[in-house]
């Protein structure tokens, strides 16, 4: 497991949701910097973020990514400088995926609200004062370590085409008996309105 800069793992998540209809901004950024060093401090035991998170008032935070943002607020942020995905590992790649996929069906605000945990890593690194300070990973990895992790989504969608999907974790609706639907032709439709 390779550890990446804060802005090559911000480039990642604004590069992926760059074209989308709801492109990333700062503070959603680094809510998924932090769900990320979460899921990789959790799975493989190292940060895949060099930089040290810092409890802001507003929640975990990169201070790398608000200097380079800076003034940037709500609005839709680009990537910084120059960007190659390739420059991670396939391992890495998949963590940082399931990430983006998983979080996306979170508003900010929820993604905030979660950081925010009742004796949470921020919480207790917060309320130990005044000023910024850091939010050691052993103590995210102590915290989150036994909570479930993200799905795998590669796996997830090879095993729902293959037929072999653990529906426990699949975010899909699984109808039971479905009734064949009525479809009228044009002239059928037509009949109906005299």
């Amino acid at each position: 497991m390779t550890t990446y800069s804060a802005t090559d793992v911000a480039n990642f998540f604004i590069d992926y949701y760059g074209r989308s209809v709801d492109p990333m901004n700062l503070p959603r950024v680094q809510l998924f910097c932090y769900f990320a060093q979460i899921e990789s401090l959790c799975r493989n035991g190292t940060p895949i973020i060099e930089d040290t998170f810092r409890a802001y008032p507003t929640g975990p935070a990169l201070t790398r990514l608000e200097y380079y943002f800076e003034g940037s607020g709500n609005m839709p942020v680009k990537v910084y400088k120059e960007f190659n995905k390739d420059i991670f590992s396939s391992e890495d790649l998949q963590l940082l995926m399931d990430v983006a996929i998983y979080y996306n069906t979170f508003s900010t605000s929820e993604l905030q609200i979660m950081t925010y945990v009742n004796k949470g890593p921020w919480e207790y690194v917060y309320s130990q004062g005044t000023g910024l300070l850091d939010i050691d990973n052993e103590l995210i990895k102590a915290f989150y370590g036994g909570l479930p992790r993200v799905p795998n989504y590669k796996e997830q969608l090879w095993a729902a085409i293959h037929g072999s999907c653990d529906t426990e974790y699949m975010p899909v609706t699984h109808i039971e008996e479905s009734k064949p639907t009525v479809v009228n032709t044009p002239s059928e439709v037509m009949d109906t309105w005299e």
